[in-house]
């Protein structure tokens, strides 16, 4: 058997707007490669550009109204991130997913919040507890939606809040890239009845030890949830790279 040769064009895919809390990344003299990074990772990363999916240039040049420079060095970025793969005299073409990475992205994960977590709860005042749980209690009617990404998003956002009561920021921003990173795989977990209510279930356990300003019990819990995505997930990607496997042969 070999495998198949010729590139996998995507349909065209209109880019996406970035999201409020990129946007303050982008101002200064290198705004356009900024921004035509961010747009393009941002994409990637939410599932908009397919993993093996190759990138059209002009595609992404007349989209962004930019010139072929920022592009090429917003691939260039993306590759040293290995969200995508430079072939030469081929093209560029998006990284597929692998379950070493998976792995590996929530064994990080997994140790850098639960700090996170431990320090939130020692710096905790009844002011930023009031904040969390109102963003907490703020996902109950996007769970009633069923609406996947709008979950996703303020459920990140609630947790990225909590880390950041006794995080410096150079810390959050190690937590945010490799919850990014995370985003491509994630989504697997959610693809099982009743997922979002456990997750909702999950983040009401971890509220309930910060109020009573558990330690232990947060930090615990927070690596539970990170778990339940490894275990839940795990299979679901599995599955999902044997038959991309099996589709690459003849």
């Amino acid at each position: 058997m070999k495998a198949k040769r010729g590139r996998q064009w995507g349909e065209e895919v209109k880019l996406p707007k970035l999201p409020v809390e990129y946007v303050h990344t982008i101002e200064g003299p290198h705004s356009s490669t900024q921004k035509t990074y961010l747009i393009v990772r941002h994409a990637i990363l939410s599932g908009l550009l397919k993993p093996q999916v190759w990138l059209r240039q002009d595609d992404i040049t007349d989209q962004l109204h930019v010139s072929r420079t920022p592009v090429r060095e917003a691939f260039r970025l993306l590759s040293h991130e290995g969200l995508v793969q430079l072939v030469p005299n081929y093209g560029v073409m998006v990284s597929p997913l692998s379950m070493e990475e998976f792995e590996e992205i929530y064994a990080v994960r997994i140790g850098i919040e639960a700090l996170a977590v431990r320090r939130a709860v020692r710096h905790l005042s009844l002011e930023s507890f009031e904040k969390i749980e109102r963003m907490y209690h703020d996902l109950y009617p996007i769970l009633q939606s069923g609406n996947l990404e709008e979950y996703l998003h303020l459920e990140w956002l609630f947790r990225l809040e909590i880390y950041r009561i006794g995080s410096t920021e150079r810390f959050l921003r190690e937590i945010q890239s490799f919850r990014e990173l995370a985003e491509r795989y994630l989504r697997f977990a959610y693809t099982i009845s009743d997922s979002l209510s456990d997750s909702y279930a999950m983040h009401k356990n971890i509220l309930d030890a910060i109020e009573e300003r558990n330690v232990g019990r947060a930090e615990l819990l927070v690596q539970d949830a990170l778990k339940w995505t490894l275990k839940t997930a795990g299979p679901v990607i599995a599955a999902h790279l044997r038959q991309k496997s099996q589709q690459t042969v003849v």
